[in-house]
């Protein structure tokens, strides 16, 4: 069974202009569980142009809070929040990202999509999303074909220019 995409929620950098992230209003949204992320662009034509990152999370011990919400909804840095943040402040990238989820039973579950996701992403595009540095690979993409079909179903039909963000 192919777990449902969340819905769409902003990320940007309201909160510091040194790190993207989920607005506070909207950080009660992202679950505290393990799941794998991404992070796009408002009003692309295609998938290639609208992904720009393909993270995962995990139950970080000693941390608070954890999971989705420790990644994507506090000021606690990581390398592609940042990076993103400074392309945002220096007119790079566009202010109008979002960010959808799915949630998975473990750090590496979330791992194992993340890298499958990668992988399809690269298969299709030429190319790794803009801010996934490192070489992602998985040995046999093609188990996960359905869940990125239905991520691109879900951002497809967000990618015209929406009246309110990520909505």
């Amino acid at each position: 069974m192919i777990q449902a995409w969340s819905e769409p929620i902003p990320y940007d950098v309201s909160r510091t202009p040194c790190r993207a992230s989920v607005p506070r209003e909207f950080s009660k949204s992202v679950p505290e569980t393990p799941g794998t992320y991404v992070i796009y662009r408002i009003g692309q034509a295609n998938t290639c142009d609208a992904v720009i990152d393909i993270g995962e999370a995990g139950l970080r011990p000693n941390s608070t809070p954890k999971g989705l919400r420790g990644r994507l909804a506090t000021t606690v840095p990581h390398s592609a929040s940042e990076k993103i943040a400074a392309d945002t402040n220096d007119g790079k990238l566009p202010d109008e990202l979002c960010v959808v989820w799915v949630e998975r039973r473990s750090k590496e579950d979330a791992k194992e999509l993340q890298n499958a996701l990668v992988s399809l992403f690269r298969q299709e595009c030429g190319r790794q999303p803009r801010y996934n540095t490192k070489l992602e690979q998985h040995p046999e993409p093609e188990d996960f074909v359905a869940v990125y079909a239905a991520l691109k179903t879900h951002i497809g039909c967000l990618l015209r220019r929406p009246t309110t963000r990520c909505s």
